[in-house]
C-alpha cells in the first residue's frame, strides 16, 4: 500500500528541514539529469582528452560508416552495443517530433531500445538513429553498466553528426553524482566515427550523450579488453519480451549477455498458491529468441532464462507474462475467507475480467490491553544472505523490498545490499533519483495523539564518506503528504553504532531515511551508508488499535490464496485484492476491492448455549449481528470484559460501540470484531 501513496515523494522529501538552504546544493533536486554532473567548459574536456587524441573517421555514407562501426573486435568483450534500429519512425533528417518514446521516470520504452534501461530527455526516432532535439536540454543515457573490469578501463564507440555546426558532442561517464571520465568532438553535419577510450568504469556506470546543437546518434558500442582470468559469475538476462502471441504458440526474446555460450528458457503456468506446472524446463537455447509450441489455449503462460558459459549459469532473468495487452482491467470482489484457523486462512475473490494476476494486500490489527510501548518494527535485515560490503549487490533503482524484511511493503530507491545489511549509495543520482529506504504505513486507532515514536537505527558510513557524512530520518504523516515534513539527523561514523530520534505521533504515518555528505557540494556522496537494523517504538493507550500491511502476496493462479498468520495472537486480519492487466504502455491497475475481516476463533470466553446461524460485523461506531432465531448477544474486550449484552431478535441487531477490538458471543459462535 504504501507505494499507491507515496511514489512522488522520493524528491519532496529531499530538503532537511533543520539545516538545509536553498543555495548550498544540499539535498535539492536536479531540473534535469545533465545538471547533476559538472559542466564541461568550451574547449576544455574533464579529463585528459583533447580533440587531437580523438581518431574520428568521417565517411561518406551513412551506412558506411554503421558497417565500420559494427566491426568484431578480436579481444574485446562487448558490454553493450545499441543501433537504434527499433526506431523506426521519421528518418534522416526528417525526425518523428510527435511521437513519445519515453516514460514520466525519462526511461525510454522498450520498444525503442534493444537494452532495456536506455534513458532520455527531448530523444526522438529518426529512421533508425536518435535524435537528440534541443541543445539545451536534450539527453541521451546508458543503462547503468559494469565497467569494473579491466581495471575500469573501456572503449565507447559511436556513430553521429550534427544537425547544423557548429557543433560540440559531449560524451561524460559517471556513477552516481561523481563524474569520472568524459570529452567532447567537434562534430560535422556528415555522419562520423569515434572510438574514446575512458577509464574509471565502476559497477553502476552511466555514459551521457548530449551536444551544443541537436544531434543525430547512431550506434553505440561500449567495449572492454577481456580479462584473462576466469569469471566467478555470468549475469542474467536484463530484458527479457514475447512476441508473435497466438492461442498454441509465442516467441521468447532476451537481451544477450556478455561471456554467454547459450540459454535455459523456462516456460510454466501457475496453479492454486502459484503452484508452477513446466510447459519447458532448462531448454538450451544458442540464440536469444525461441519458438515455444504447444500452448493450451486460454491458459495464461510465463517464462523465465538463465545465461550459461558452459561452467557458470546465471540467476533467471525477470519472468515474462505471454499474453496479448489489455486496454482495460476489471475489480475484483473479495469473498468471505475459507480454512479460518489460529495458523491462518484462504483469501478468496471473484475473477475480475482481463486481469492477468492479483496482488493480495492482509492487514493485521492489533489492540493495546493497557497503557504502554508498543514495538512496531524490529527489523535487522538479516533475511540478506548474499553480497559483501566490498563487493555488495545492487537492487533494482526503485524496489519493494519484501524478500529481505520481516514484514512487507519496505521500499528502496537505489539501494544496494550486503549480508545482513542495506546500503545507501546515489548510483542513479545523474538522473536526479536520490538513494532512500521507507518504512512501511504504520495506522494507528487512538484515542491519545500525544503518544511519542522512538526510531533507532544502527548504522556506519564506509571510506568513501566524510566525517561531515549525517544519516536522516523523517517520520511523514501518511493522510498529509504535502504538509512541511521535519528531517532529523546526526552525524554517523565509520563504526556500527545506534543513533536515536524521537518524533511526534501521527495516526498514520511512515519513516523515510536518506543521508547526506556536507563536504560534498552535490547530494549526498559517492559513497555508502550501510543500515544494519531499525526498530520503532510508540506510546499508546489501553485500547488503541494498531494495524499495519501483514503480507502483500502476488497470485498468478487462480482466485484464491493462503495466508499463513503463525503469530496471530489476539490480533484479527483483512483483506482486499487489486487486479493488473499488461496493458499496450505497461500494466494496468484496477481498483480495489471491497475488505474482508476474517472473524476467527477466540479462547478466554465459554461457547454459547443457544445454537444457530450468526454473521457478525462491525462498522464505524456499532457492530451488527444477524440471527435466524432470537439468541442472547454478549460482548467482551479482548481480556475478557463484559462490555455489553443484550436479547438478540430474529434478523439484524445493532450494538453501539466505541473503535476497539471485541468478542461477541451468540447462538452457539464466538467471533472477533473489530469497530473502527
Amino acid at each position: 500500500m504504501n507505494s499507491l501513496i507515496r511514489k512522488t515523494l522520493a524528491i519532496a522529501l529531499c530538503a532537511w528541514a533543520v539545516t538545509a538552504s536553498a543555495d548550498n546544493g544540499v539535498w535539492t533536486k536536479r531540473n534535469t539529469a545533465r545538471n547533476a554532473i559538472p559542466a564541461v567548459k568550451d574547449g576544455t574536456p574533464i579529463t585528459r582528452l583533447s580533440t587531437a587524441d580523438t581518431p574520428v573517421r568521417v565517411a561518406a555514407q551513412r551506412n558506411a560508416v554503421r558497417s565500420e562501426a559494427g566491426t568484431a573486435r578480436e579481444g574485446f568483450v562487448t558490454v553493450i552495443s545499441e543501433d537504434f534500429n527499433k526506431m523506426t519512425s521519421g528518418a534522416d533528417g526528417a525526425p518523428d517530433l510527435n511521437t513519445v518514446i519515453t516514460g514520466t521516470d525519462e526511461t525510454i520504452y522498450h520498444d525503442y531500445v534493444q537494452t532495456y534501461g536506455w534513458a532520455g530527455i527531448d530523444v526522438y526516432q529518426a529512421g533508425g538513429s536518435c535524435y537528440l532535439a534541443d541543445s539545451q536540454t536534450s539527453l541521451l543515457m546508458t543503462p547503468a553498466l559494469d565497467l569494473s573490469a579491466n581495471g575500469g578501463d573501456f572503449t565507447l564507440c559511436v556513430t553521429f553528426r550534427a544537425e547544423t555546426e557548429p557543433c560540440k558532442f559531449y560524451l561524460i561517464s559517471g556513477s552516481g553524482s561523481t563524474a569520472i571520465d568524459g570529452a567532447y568532438i567537434n562534430a560535422t553535419t556528415q555522419w562520423s566515427y569515434a572510438e574514446i577510450p575512458l577509464e574509471g568504469g565502476l559497477p553502476q556506470t552511466f555514459i551521457q550523450f548530449y551536444g551544443s546543437a541537436p544531434l543525430y546518434i547512431d550506434d553505440i558500442t561500449v567495449i572492454q579488453t577481456k580479462e584473462e582470468e576466469a569469471p566467478t559469475a555470468i549475469n542474467a538476462p536484463g530484458s527479457v519480451s514475447a512476441t508473435d502471441i497466438s492461442e498454441s504458440a509465442f516467441t521468447a526474446n532476451w537481451s544477450a549477455v556478455t561471456g554467454a555460450t547459450g540459454y535455459l528458457l523456462d516456460v510454466f503456468s501457475y496453479g492454486q498458491d502459484n503452484a508452477k506446472t513446466y510447459l519447458l524446463t532448462d531448454k538450451a537455447v544458442e540464440g536469444t529468441s525461441y519458438e515455444v509450441s504447444g500452448l493450451e489455449p486460454g491458459q495464461t503462460y510465463f517464462f523465465s532464462v538463465q545465461a550459461t558459459d558452459g561452467t557458470l549459469t546465471s540467476e533467471e532473468s525477470q519472468q515474462c507474462i505471454v499474453r496479448e495487452a489489455s486496454g482495460s482491467v476489471g475489480t475484483p470482489t473479495a469473498l468471505e475467507a475459507t480454512e479460518v484457523s489460529d495458523e491462518g486462512f484462504r483469501a478468496n475473490w471473484s475473477s475480475a475480467e482481463n486481469a492477468a494476476w492479483y496482488t493480495l494486500f492482509t492487514c493485521s490489527y492489533h489492540q493495546m490491553e493497557q497503557d504502554g510501548t508498543f514495538e512496531v518494527e524490529n527489523e535487522t535485515f538479516d533475511k540478506i544472505k548474499d553480497g559483501t560490503t566490498e563487493k555488495p549487490l545492487y537492487n533494482d533503482p526503485a524496489q519493494t523490498l519484501d524478500e529481505y524484511t520481516t514484514h512487507p511493503n519496505w521500499e528502496g530507491s537505489t539501494t544496494i545490499r550486503a549480508e545482513g545489511m542495506i546500503g545507501l549509495r546515489n548510483y542513479y543520482s545523474v538522473m536526479g533519483i536520490y538513494s532512500m529506504l521507507y518504512s512501511p504505513i504504520y495506522m494507528t486507532q487512538t484515542a491519545s495523539a500525544s503518544g511519542k515514536i522512538t526510531v533507532r537505527i544502527k548504522a556506519m558510513h564506509d571510506n568513501m564518506c566524510s566525517d561531515a557524512t549525517m544519516i536522516g530520518v523523517a517520520c511523514v504523516d501518511a493522510d498529509n503528504q504535502e504538509s512541511n515534513v521535519e528531517w532529523q539527523q546526526a552525524v554517523i561514523t565509520d563504526r556500527m553504532s545506534e543513533y536515536e530520534f524521537v518524533f511526534d505521533a501521527y495516526s498514520n504515518y511512515y519513516l523515510a531515511i536518506a543521508f547526506n555528505d556536507e563536504n560534498n557540494i552535490d547530494y549526498g556522496t559517492s559513497g555508502t551508508v550501510w543500515i544494519d537494523g531499525i526498530s520503532i517504538s510508540q506510546e499508546m493507550s489501553a485500547g488503541d488499535i494498531f494495524s499495519r500491511m501483514h503480507s502483500c502476496d502476488v497470485v498468478f493462479g487462480g482466485t484464491s490464496f493462503y495466508v499463513s498468520t503463525p503469530d496471530r495472537g489476539n490480533d484479527i486480519y483483512s483483506y482486499f485484492v487489486q487486479a493488473t492487466t499488461n496493458g499496450p504502455d505497461g500494466n494496468i491497475d484496477s481498483d480495489y476491492s471491497n475488505e474482508i475481516y476474517v472473524q476467527g476463533s477466540t479462547d478466554g470466553i465459554d461457547a454459547a448455549e443457544n445454537s444457530g446461524k450468526v454473521s457478525v460485523s462491525g462498522a464505524d461506531g456499532h457492530i451488527t449481528v444477524t440471527l435466524d432465531k432470537a439468541a442472547g448477544i454478549s460482548v467482551y474486550t479482548t481480556s475478557g470484559t463484559a462490555v455489553a449484552s443484550t436479547e438478540g431478535k430474529v434478523g439484524a441487531n445493532g450494538i453501539s460501540l466505541p473503535c476497539g477490538m471485541y468478542i461477541v458471543k451468540a447462538a452457539g459462535t464466538v467471533t472477533k470484531v473489530i469497530v473502527r
